[in-house]
């Protein structure tokens, strides 16, 4: 389920991800539309996770995770790397 930024709570788990140069806006508008259909599908063990993202500097990708809920597994960290892996090939 996707949750904005801001509202996860501060024990959230972060991952950041680095882009080997800055987004441009074209590229910036379409991460933006990955990023929440990934988070909308992503799921541990058939359970939905509670997540968002933000983009600073046009470089970096912050994924939250809200580990009060259903907490990530091996296999949803994977997927997020996976997710990510298939956002540079783009």
């Amino acid at each position: 389920m996707f949750v904005d930024f801001k509202d996860l709570p501060d024990t959230s788990r972060i991952w950041i991800y680095q882009a080997n140069r800055p987004f441009t806006e074209e590229e910036l508008v379409e991460v933006h539309g990955f990023m929440k259909e990934f988070i909308e599908q992503w799921t541990a063990h058939g359970k939905d996770l509670q997540a968002g993202y933000e983009i600073r500097y046009r470089r970096f990708i912050i994924l939250g995770l809200d580990q009060s809920h259903p907490s990530a597994s091996g296999c949803s960290i994977d997927a997020s790397v996976h997710f990510i892996q298939g956002l540079e090939k783009r």
